[in-house]
């Protein structure tokens, strides 16, 4: 399973966070429409991600839920008939809720940087340092924090769980 180092933390100063991005990429950013709907799920999250049309991502992933960079594995397929994937699924597992967010993509090197707003929790960052064959999670736990420090981001600010956990806990 491909796995990736990620880190997540709320951002109080959304614009700022943006602008810090866009000097530390030298890119404008890329802004998509999410709507990520979860099922439930004995280990780990499993969640189709929609953009816009009938086509989705599935998606599988496994991580602890610790503050600080952690280790994710993950498992993606590509899918058309999302609606009907979705109703299948939820008949099967059970729906354990839908995350909207609009997200900004910027990316660095290995790094995907995602500046997201999401609907009912508000604004929050993540990286995502997607691990090359061979390369040991410290160096990419090395290369998500010097990114942390570049983007402003404090070890105070930073969060468990996904989006997801903290829609239920706000419940």
């Amino acid at each position: 399973m491909p796995s990736n180092v990620e880190i997540k933390a709320k951002v109080l100063d959304f614009p700022a966070f943006l602008a810090r991005a866009k000097d530390v990429s030298g890119q404008n950013g890329e802004v998509k429409h999410q709507v990520d709907t979860f099922f439930n799920c004995e280990s780990g999250r499993l969640k189709l991600r929609r953009e816009n049309d009938s086509k989705g991502v599935l998606i599988y992933y496994r991580r602890p839920d610790v503050t600080g960079p952690k280790v994710s594995e993950f498992s993606c397929v590509e899918v058309d008939h999302a609606d009907e994937i979705i109703n299948t699924l939820c008949s099967a597992y059970g729906k354990k809720g839908e995350v909207r967010k609009t997200r900004t993509l910027f990316l660095v090197g290995q790094t995907r940087i995602h500046a997201d707003d999401v609907t009912g929790l508000g604004t929050f960052m993540e990286l995502e340092v997607q691990l090359k064959q061979g390369q040991s999670v410290q160096e990419g736990h090395k290369i998500a924090e010097d990114l942390m420090k570049k983007l402003g981001v404090a070890q105070a600010d930073l969060i468990t769980g996904a989006y997801m956990d903290h829609i239920l806990q706000s419940m």
